[in-house]
């Protein structure tokens, strides 16, 4: 009788809660994390300079900060999967709370150079970590059988970050990057608020859905076993790591690129405007696409627009020209973005989707380990030029690691399945 009860007081529940209810929810959670991700990390090369760094140091310290990332979102997607009980929200929430640590440890203390390189760093993987669980989080709905829109929302926050580029990038200008510290710490507030909102599975579905329990499988899988197991996933990562090899670069040190045809503070606001702008029409359209288009076809969109995208700015003469390479961001990380999101969901097992969803996240972080160490030595070593010259090249590779994953995707797909 109670266990009646208990279905049908679940059931009412599900019926409150609708998909656009959610998508509003989840706009929020978008918009506030990647405000507060723009305040810590989208000028961290200029917020580092001003504290005394040199080019090595700032990118020694995204390399850090992508080496424990990678060591954090291990742990979580794994605690995540295996504790399915417990609310991907409040992991989420103790994330942030720890990132903010960091964040006002920084602002209240006069930290030396090798002591700010661990903090900063330790700050930034708190927030890299949730980027993953934010993924595994709608995607909840989704596996649920929820018609909920990922699109838009992830759009939305794309329009929230360009604009607050734009504004940090005049404010920085006429004042000082010492604001960007404090900016951080408010933005991520309203963050963690966004983010407990959000509806708890259990709520919208009368079951406990088997979203990321392995129900059909004897036994939990490892990373190798999901590895080792799932050749289309190990090309993926691949290609993903080495594409944050060649584009990392260029996105730290957008400021050196900007500076070189001649721009400041304003230009380079603008310049992250433009790239941040442009995603979001395409972010709003990739569901659609998706009905319409394999995910890996998107995809090989998506990686021969970062090839355009690297050579353009290689090839830049003038503020314009670096302008004109962002605007090619309607199709990189638009594309990248989403489709990648269920690109992986699509091709692993269930039991397995959150921390899938983290190896995406942590093959960027590995790609940008070795980026950033390339591109904060060579900055100092032989200058801009050449480093540009180098990550078309390798942003190319990727590419060609991207192809062989689609077609042998494609090749999986013609395989008849036996009972």
């Amino acid at each position: 009788m109670w266990l009646s009860l208990d279905l049908e007081e679940k059931s009412l529940t599900a019926k409150r809660i609708s998909p656009r209810r959610i998508e509003v929810n989840y706009a929020g959670v978008q918009s506030s994390f990647w405000l507060s991700q723009l305040a810590y990390t989208g000028f961290a090369a200029v917020f580092l300079a001003s504290k005394g760094f040199s080019d090595t140091q700032i990118g020694v310290t995204s390399s850090l900060m992508s080496v424990i990332s990678i060591l954090f979102q291990l742990f979580t997607s794994s605690f995540s999967d295996m504790h399915n009980h417990i609310p991907i929200k409040k992991v989420m929430t103790v994330v942030f709370l720890l990132a903010m640590a960091c964040g006002a440890v920084i602002l209240a203390l006069p930290l030396p150079i090798a002591m700010m390189m661990i903090v900063y760093s330790v700050g930034g993987a708190f927030q890299n970590t949730n980027v993953g669980l934010m993924n595994a989080q709608i995607m909840q709905y989704v596996n649920a059988g929820m018609n909920v829109n990922y699109g838009w929302p992830r759009g939305m926050s794309s329009l929230i970050y360009a604009v607050g580029a734009y504004v940090l990038g005049e404010l920085i200008a006429k004042y000082s990057p010492a604001i960007l510290m404090p900016l951080f710490l408010l933005i991520l507030v309203m963050c963690v608020a966004m983010v407990m909102l959000m509806p708890n599975i259990v709520d919208i579905s009368r079951k406990n859905p088997a979203l990321f329990v392995q129900e059909k499988y004897s036994g939990r899988t490892t990373y190798r076993e999901m590895l080792m197991g799932n050749r289309v996933l190990l090309l993926f990562l691949i290609a993903s790591v080495v594409l944050y090899v060649g584009q990392s670069p260029a996105s730290l040190f957008l400021v050196r690129i900007v500076q070189e045809v001649g721009g400041g503070s304003s230009q380079l606001g603008i310049s992250m405007l433009l790239q941040s702008g442009v995603e979001m029409p395409t972010m709003f359209l990739t569901p659609l696409l998706l009905r319409r288009f394999k995910a890996r076809d998107i995809l090989l969109v998506s990686f021969a627009a970062y090839i355009a995208k690297m050579i353009m700015l290689y090839t830049a003469g003038s503020v314009s020209g670096v302008y004109m390479a962002m605007g090619i961001s309607i199709l990189c990380y638009g594309l990248y973005g989403i489709a990648s999101v269920f690109f992986v969901n699509s091709i692993v097992r269930p039991g397995e989707k959150v921390r899938a969803q983290a190896l995406v996240i942590l093959s960027s972080n590995m790609g940008s380990i070795l980026g950033n160490l390339i591109g904060g030595v060579m900055l100092d070593s032989y200058g801009l030029k050449p480093l540009l010259g180098i990550c078309w090249i390798i942003v190319l590779v990727a590419g060609i690691f991207m192809g062989v994953c689609a077609r042998t995707e494609s090749k999986q797909e013609t395989i008849p399945k036996t009972a």
